[in-house]
C-alpha cells in the first residue's frame, strides 16, 4: 500500500469516528464536510498547544527576571527599569492609514527581555517611630490593592504602580489612623512634628532594603516586590 493509500485510509477512519461523536457529527455531510471538519480540528489542537507552549514559556521567562531581579542590586534594577520602558524594547501597534488595517510590530529579537510581572496587592506592616524609637508593640497592617486607574498613565502601564503610588497611598492610610491623631493631640501640635510623605514614610521591600524618595517614579515589580509580599514601612514623627 502506498503512502497516499495509507492516509486516505487513516483519514477515512477518523471522519468515520467524528462521524459518530456528539455535536461534531452534525459538521459532517459528506466527504468534503468530513475532511474540512477534520482540518479544522487538528488545526484547533496544534494552535492550543502552541499557544499552552508560548503561555508556559513566557510565564518561565518571566519567573526567572523576578528572580534576577531579587538577587541583583537596586542600582541594576533601576537600569533594567530606565531601559524596559524605552519603546525601542517593546512591539507598537499602529493604524495603516491605506489600507486601514492595525498593524502590529514586535521588537528585534536582539532587544527581548522578558518582563516582570505588575503588582497588584501588597501587605503592609508599619510602626510608627518617634524620636527614633519604635512605639508600637503590634506594628499597623494595611492591604495595599492596585487598580488601573494608578497606572494607567504611566508611559508603560503593564508594569503597574510606582513607588510614589504606594508612599502616597500608606501617607494617607497613616493620617486617617486613630494612632496618628492622638500622637499630634498629645504632642505640641503638628507642627512641632512634622509628617510629610518624603520624610516620614520609609517603605522597605520585602529583601528589607530601604528604597529611598529618589526613585518614587520607578513601578513596584523592579523593586524586588511581588504580588502577595508583606513589606514593612516606617512613619517617621
Amino acid at each position: 500500500m502506498s503512502l497516499k493509500d495509507k492516509y486516505l485510509d487513516l483519514e477515512s477512519n477518523l471522519i468515520d469516528k467524528l462521524q459518530k461523536l456528539p455535536y461534531v457529527h452534525q459538521f459532517i455531510h459528506d466527504r468534503i464536510s468530513g475532511r474540512i471538519t477534520l482540518f479544522l480540528i487538528v488545526v484547533g489542537t496544534l494552535a492550543f498547544f502552541n499557544e499552552l507552549y508560548i503561555t508556559i514559556e513566557m510565564s518561565l521567562l518571566q519567573k526567572n527576571t523576578s528572580e534576577e531581579l531579587e538577587r541583583g542590586r537596586i542600582d541594576e534594577s533601576l537600569k533594567l527599569h530606565r531601559m524596559l520602558v524605552s519603546d525601542e524594547y517593546h512591539g507598537k501597534e499602529y493604524k495603516d492609514e491605506k489600507s486601514g488595517i492595525v498593524i502590529e510590530e514586535f521588537e528585534d529579537r536582539d532587544k527581548f527581555f522578558a518582563k516582570p510581572v505588575f503588582v497588584s496587592e501588597l501587605n503592609v506592616k508599619c510602626n510608627v517611630v518617634v524620636d527614633g524609637k519604635e512605639i508600637l508593640s503590634t506594628p499597623l497592617k494595611f492591604h495595599v490593592e492596585f487598580s488601573p486607574e494608578d497606572y494607567e498613565n504611566e508611559k508603560r502601564p503593564e508594569f503597574g504602580t510606582t513607588l510614589r503610588v504606594l508612599r502616597l497611598r500608606l501617607y494617607h492610610y497613616f493620617k486617617d489612623c486613630e494612632i496618628y491623631r492622638d500622637i499630634i493631640k498629645n504632642g505640641d501640635g503638628e507642627g512641632a512634628r512634622k509628617f510629610t510623605i518624603s520624610n516620614g514614610v520609609k517603605i522597605y521591600n520585602h529583601k528589607d532594603e530601604l528604597l529611598p524618595v529618589n526613585i518614587d517614579d520607578v513601578q513596584l515589580c523592579f523593586l524586588k516586590i511581588d504580588t502577595g509580599n508583606t513589606i514593612k514601612c516606617e512613619f517617621v514623627l
